[in-house]
């Protein structure tokens, strides 16, 4: 006979609101689609012409954002219905039933996406949110950062009439 021993922990992981990931959620779906249709725009103007590097630098940098933004949805989605009984489940998931029996509550964070059993004798452990989201999140904001830096060096050397060598071809 197996017995459930719940430990005396929050209601809700402390830290997380179900109302602001969902606010959360909502705000990045709306951020990925427009981006997209922006990046489609963009292609689409710049049919007539050849493609430069520019286009591609910043349409690799507008696509690494819509691939963080949904990486970090992805995570968020782990936790936003989580309740006391869902965030034991995690907790015995993560660490077995002999740790979560020693659970003394829960922590959470949103940037870096984290659900945290606490333990009683001190120390905690990570649940619930797959271990690779952190580690893709990082990647992908600095490829995010590097081509949007890309994109904004090739810009200037445009300005300055510095023309790379598939736009001289079209100006003579």
């Amino acid at each position: 006979m197996s017995q459930r021993i719940f430990p005396q922990a929050s209601e809700t992981a402390g830290g997380f609101s179900s109302i602001a990931l969902l606010f959360i959620m909502l705000i990045g779906a709306v951020i990925v689609i427009s981006l997209i249709g922006y990046l489609g725009s963009s292609v689409a103007r710049r049919e007539q012409g050849p493609a430069g590097h520019r286009l591609w630098l910043r349409a690799s940098c507008i696509l690494s954002i819509c691939a963080a933004i949904c990486v970090y949805l992805w995570g968020a989605l782990h936790v936003l219905f989580m309740e006391d009984v869902n965030m034991r489940e995690a907790c015995v998931r993560a660490g077995g039933e002999a740790k979560a029996s020693r659970v003394d509550g829960y922590e959470s964070s949103y940037v870096p996406l984290r659900f945290t059993c606490r333990i009683s004798e001190g120390g905690s452990y990570t649940a619930a949110i797959p271990p690779w989201i952190n580690p893709a999140l990082s990647g992908l904001v600095s490829l995010a950062l590097l081509t949007g830096v890309a994109s904004g060096i090739t810009r200037n050397d445009f300005k300055r009439g510095d023309a790379v060598p598939s736009q001289q071809k079209r100006k003579a």
